[in-house]
């Protein structure tokens, strides 16, 4: 990646009302200590923002940490610099999905995609479209979930036919506030 690419994304990032805080944090480690997934994270959030903060945007936004984190916000509700660390996460999972910065199979990616295209579709999740569309892109994924997608047809717990909410379009205004797009991950 071209150091003025980086240098435009890292000043895309800082420039966001949850970004600005990176220049806040003192390092001490808090987020990645409290973070229930640390361990399955390439780098813990600290890491990321001392990444971003020395222009490495590249390196923070191929690591996983933004897709590990599973917004509890044990980091947000620890920070002793109140940094919206899980906020960030979102607009490093954003960055990455539109500037087509992640990996060939980023499951998680994938799957935040698809749970992306879900709401935007129907206002909430169809867990039967939801697996559809993700296992397209990970068919094994698929084979390894269907006897237990059969075994919730069979209780009636998982429906096939997904219904809309009501008010879809104020939804989707809420969602694309600020992007004056409906821009779908990964277009």
């Amino acid at each position: 990646m071209k150091a003025e690419l980086q240098q435009r994304l890292r000043n895309e990032i800082l420039e966001t009302e949850p970004g600005k805080a990176i220049l806040t944090c003192i390092q001490c480690g808090t987020c990645s200590g409290c973070c229930p997934l640390a361990d399955a994270m390439d780098e813990g959030p600290r890491t990321v923002f001392a990444l971003i903060r020395d222009g490495f945007i590249q390196q923070a936004l191929a690591a996983n940490t933004a897709w590990f984190c599973v917004s509890c916000y044990q980091c947000m509700v620890q920070c002793p610099q109140q940094i919206p660390i899980t906020d960030i996460m979102y607009k490093l999972k954003e960055m990455s999905i539109s500037y087509g910065l992640l990996s060939r199979n980023n499951k998680l990616a994938d799957l935040y995609a698809a749970f992306h295209r879900q709401v935007m579709l129907f206002g909430k999740v169809s867990e039967a479209y939801l697996m559809a569309d993700y296992g397209l892109r990970h068919p094994l994924d698929l084979m390894a979930n269907t006897a237990a997608a059969v075994k919730l047809l069979v209780k009636k717990r998982l429906h096939l036919v997904p219904r809309k909410v009501a008010g879809i379009d104020i939804l989707r205004h809420m969602l694309t506030m600020g992007t004056g797009k409906q821009k779908e991950p990964g277009q």
